[in-house]
């Protein structure tokens, strides 16, 4: 599978006051396309910092940072804006959502940037607003909806322009379990779907679960980098178990349990008896009808 994010000997370096703060220290990955890759790492582990090399948010000391073939670590801030309008989303933990604007404005709004009619990015913003349940909350400004809501409505702009890459950061970091279940499998869906490369950013190993793929980080360095079969699938596949054996023990062609045969139904609905099954004689060389014997026949007798 081809590589759509490269790290060549990264290394970010802080000065804070006569000594210098090592973040990132030698990080050597590559992340295949339409992977779901999650960078797992306590507070301090510098998982952050990653990201923020990744998405070409800050520049690296030292190496560099591929995305579908192109070194951002050397483009200018104009090229780099230009090329996360058209190539990656962001997804955030605190949502990040413009307080003045209306779930299908906010939506949209990474359209405009990208010369997308009126129109066109409305049609939109409303198709990606019922792909996460809130086709009765397109109006609503976010103070007017919870904050599962409001992360849904982030998750749709992230989406909504078709990125290559999604970088989300603890995007659940402010939801209880069931929310963070359900903004889960949206991601996954939207991923496996349009083929989409998200990279996830959290401390948390129940959320890590939903990844294909875990890079721990400690200390700025990468301690371990091992695939995983995501929770998101392992769910799929046990409900079309599950939906194989029913099917198994209750055949399409049978009645289910307690009802009576198709045809007794019939005759019951038209108030007439079934018609009867003939009995077949399995003895050798008859179960045939036999035939009327003719007055001729009888004469020869």
């Amino acid at each position: 599978m081809a590589s759509i994010i490269k790290t060549v000997d990264l290394r970010k370096a802080y000065r804070v006051g006569p000594e210098v703060v090592v973040a990132l220290d030698c990080i050597n990955l590559e992340i295949a396309e339409g992977q779901v890759c999650c960078i797992l790492g306590t507070s301090g582990s510098g998982k952050s910092t990653l990201l923020n090399q990744l998405a070409g948010l800050e520049k690296p000391t030292r190496g560099n940072v591929y995305i579908l073939g192109k070194n951002i670590s050397k483009m200018t801030e104009k090229q780099l804006a230009h090329f996360r309008q058209k190539s990656i989303g962001f997804v955030f933990q605190s949502y990040n959502l413009l307080p003045g604007m209306s779930a299908i404005e906010n939506v949209a709004m990474p359209l405009t940037f990208r010369g997308v009619s009126k129109r066109k990015r409305t049609a939109i913003a409303k198709e990606m607003l019922k792909a996460v349940g809130l086709e009765s909350r397109m109006k609503h400004t976010p103070a007017e909806m919870s904050g599962g809501q409001q992360q849904r409505v982030g998750i749709a702009r992230a989406f909504a322009a078709r990125p290559k890459v999604v970088f989300a950061d603890e995007p659940t970091g402010n939801l209880d379990t069931k929310t963070t279940r359900e903004i889960m499998e949206l991601f996954l869906n939207f991923s496996r779907q349009q083929k989409i490369t998200i990279v996830l950013v959290t401390h948390d190993r129940n959320l890590a679960n939903y990844a294909d793929r875990i890079v721990t980080i400690m200390d700025g360095r990468v301690v371990k980098d091992a695939a995983n079969q995501s929770l998101f699938d392992v769910e799929k596949e046990e409900a079309a178990r599950k939906a194989a054996w029913e099917n198994d023990q209750l055949p399409p062609q049978e009645p289910a349990p307690g009802e009576p045969p198709a045809e007794e139904q019939k005759a019951a609905n038209e108030g007439t008896e079934p018609s009867a099954v003939p009995e077949v004689n399995t003895a050798f060389g008859e179960g045939q009808e036999n035939e009327k014997q003719t007055p001729a026949a009888l004469e020869e007798k």
